[in-house]
């Protein structure tokens, strides 16, 4: 329509009207130009507010994780510090060789760590990280997720320890068989108190078998040094994701 108007302006040399049919062209280019813009700015925030809400909800999940691990590895130093009292002191946990040996061996007991990054690597690999528009966020992410205190420590958080198959080597397997089903339950990861298989006089001479091997102490005391190592990045860690998730869910609620 409007260029049949333009056409008869111009065979009847209407100035006015051809330049206000140009200016109404324009206008109506400019504003659908801009509307559209504004349509996928929407539909980037909306992506961007849904990206978030996954990491906000993935974080939840890498505390819960988190907090399990230093709970978990936290036992597993208990035992072993039992353990080492009787190696340097001859004191039985609990009194008992059978509570002493069953301190060797849940001493051996390992949780790995591996991050909740499923979102960010969605985005990254999406190469949809700048739907974050805070340069700030998109950095806290990237130190989190790439550079930060897992990657800086990674080969302690995915230590397999010689003690574990050391101290395992040299348990019985009867009783190893009994600690590993009736001592522990495999399917939510916990300890359970367990009667002895064997009376004392055969537990003691399992812990005899413990002290006769020479690198068994020295596993063990190196084991210790790294669990406690990995605790200490476990909170570091923690408090890194706390203060993220913090940042996250404030993007959320602007």
């Amino acid at each position: 329509m409007i260029l049949r108007r333009v056409i008869a302006h111009f065979r009847n040399q209407e100035w006015t009207a051809i330049f206000i049919d140009f200016v109404i062209v324009v206008l109506g280019v400019f504003v659908g130009i801009q509307v559209a813009s504004w349509n996928e700015m929407r539909l980037e925030d909306q992506r961007a507010h849904g990206f978030l809400e996954r990491l906000s909800g993935d974080l939840d999940q890498e505390l819960a994780f988190i907090d399990k691990r230093i709970a978990y590895i936290g036992r597993s130093i208990a035992y072993g510090e039992a353990a080492l009292e009787w190696v340097e002191n001859g004191t039985l946990t609990g009194g008992s060789a059978w509570q002493t040996v069953l301190a060797f061996v849940h001493a051996s007991r390992i949780l790995p760590y591996s991050p909740v990054d499923s979102t960010y690597q969605e985005m990254r690999s999406a190469g949809e990280l700048g739907l974050v528009r805070d340069a700030g966020l998109r950095t806290a992410l990237t130190e989190y997720y790439v550079s930060g205190t897992f990657a800086r420590a990674d080969y302690i958080m995915k230590l397999n320890p010689a003690y574990r198959s050391n101290v395992r080597g040299l348990t019985p397997y009867r009783i190893g068989r009994h600690i590993g089903t009736k001592c522990f339950d495999m399917t939510e990861v916990t300890h359970k108190p367990c009667e002895s298989p064997v009376d004392e006089a055969i537990a003691g001479e399992v812990l005899r078998r413990y002290a006769e091997d020479p690198s068994l102490v020295r596993d063990l005391n190196f084991w210790m040094d790294s669990a406690h190592q990995m605790v200490d990045i476990l909170r570091q860690l923690r408090a890194s994701c706390v203060g993220l998730k913090q940042r996250i869910d404030t993007q959320l609620d602007d």
